[in-house]
């Protein structure tokens, strides 16, 4: 007797989701390719830029979705490379906090020169499909934070600039 492994419609959007951002994500990748800059880096730069004020590691690390202690490493990988510097706070147990530098301001110019893989990609939607889309994933994403203990909700500022 054969064992069913017919997938649920769950698991079924599951994968086409995750087949999805993995494919956009390689789309990107190659995109950024000219400038040089990673797309991790790439989104760093991004999330400093949008929070619009000197911002934490600890913020940084959630808004990559990566841990604290990568997310540090990489920090100081890009302040070597003058793409960010990094200040200590006023007192003792004040958080590091992250500004972009001269270096890092052009650099996140440059790769947002090239940013027009997504808006390609979600030219094959109309419009109101391209809506629709986002306010299902709006509503998928929010019962999946609900189930995940976990999860904190981003910083205002970025939540706002990003529709969330």
């Amino acid at each position: 007797m054969e064992a069913d492994v017919t997938l649920s419609k769950g698991t079924q959007l599951f994968s086409l989701l995750a087949t999805t951002y993995n494919a956009m994500l390689r789309a990107r990748k190659k995109e950024l390719e000219p400038s040089g800059i990673s797309f991790r880096r790439t989104t760093v730069l991004w999330c400093i830029n949008i929070m619009g004020r000197p911002t934490t590691v600890a913020e940084i690390a959630q808004i990559i979705d990566r841990d604290h202690q990568t997310t540090s490493q990489l920090l100081r990988r890009m302040e070597r490379e003058r793409l960010v510097e990094r200040h200590k706070g006023l007192h003792d147990r004040s958080p590091i906090t992250v500004v972009l530098s001269p270096k890092g301001k052009q650099a996140l110019r440059s790769t947002f020169e090239r940013y027009e893989m997504f808006d390609e990609i979600a030219s094959c939607l109309s419009p109101e499909e391209l809506d629709n889309v986002l306010e299902y994933l709006k509503k998928l994403r929010e019962k999946a934070i609900s189930q995940s203990a976990t999860y904190l909700p981003l910083p205002a500022p970025l939540a706002s600039k990003i529709g969330m």
